[in-house]
């Protein structure tokens, strides 16, 4: 689970146990992250998850013997398919979550995430994206077995910035980007993008 270790956590409890915010969670695989924040007081209603695979959603259900009990949604679509079944949510989500995504795609499908998430969040202060993925000291486009795409685009602190920068530019919106870079235990492993350099990136992204 990644969202519970993040320094958002504690505000992003907050705001969702209120009831009136909501929350997309996008890729995310078996819902894992969804079922914490359910354990730590968040109503189910309020949360979102999102995966490509409709295999993932169900695998979670399964996991985690909630079928009939958990009462978030979850939605099997393509965060580049324009009129997907996320179109419904958009201009509605107060927050979203995006962790292990990113990473997958080069940096042009990366920038079109991100102005899908423009989009998907409310058009309002404080409207909150986090997250983390695979980072590295120097940022660089690379091919990769591991992403759909055959490109990944391995950010840091300075790239990130600069892409929200760029974002906000082509959008109209303005946006406090800040991300970390930190040491990661599975470097050295024989993954094809664990290399010189590599490390996790953890990121916050607040509209202005």
């Amino acid at each position: 689970m990644a969202l519970g270790g993040f320094e958002t956590y504690p505000e992003i409890v907050r705001r969702l146990k209120s009831g009136d915010q909501k929350y997309l969670d996008l890729g995310c695989c078996f819902g894992q992250d969804i079922r914490r924040l359910v354990t730590d007081g968040v109503p189910g209603e309020v949360l979102i998850g999102s995966d490509l695979h409709q295999g993932f959603l169900d695998l979670g259900y399964s996991l985690f013997k909630d079928k009939w009990t958990l009462k978030s949604e979850f939605i099997a679509a393509d965060v580049f398919e324009s009129r997907s079944a996320l179109t419904s949510l958009e201009g509605s989500i107060d927050i979203i979550h995006a962790s292990s995504f990113f990473h997958l795609f080069g940096y042009e499908g990366q920038k079109k995430i991100a102005r899908r998430i423009v989009q998907l969040l409310k058009p309002q202060k404080d409207s909150l994206l986090v997250g983390r993925q695979v980072g590295n000291i120097n940022a660089h486009e690379e091919e990769s077995s591991a992403s759909g795409s055959g490109n990944m685009f391995l950010q840091n602190v300075d790239s990130w910035k600069q892409m929200w920068s760029e974002i906000g530019k082509e959008t109209g919106t303005k946006w406090k980007a800040e991300a970390a870079l930190e040491d990661w235990p599975m470097v050295g492993n024989k993954v094809s993008w664990h290399k010189e350099g590599t490390k996790r990136i953890f990121f916050s992204v607040r509209r202005l």
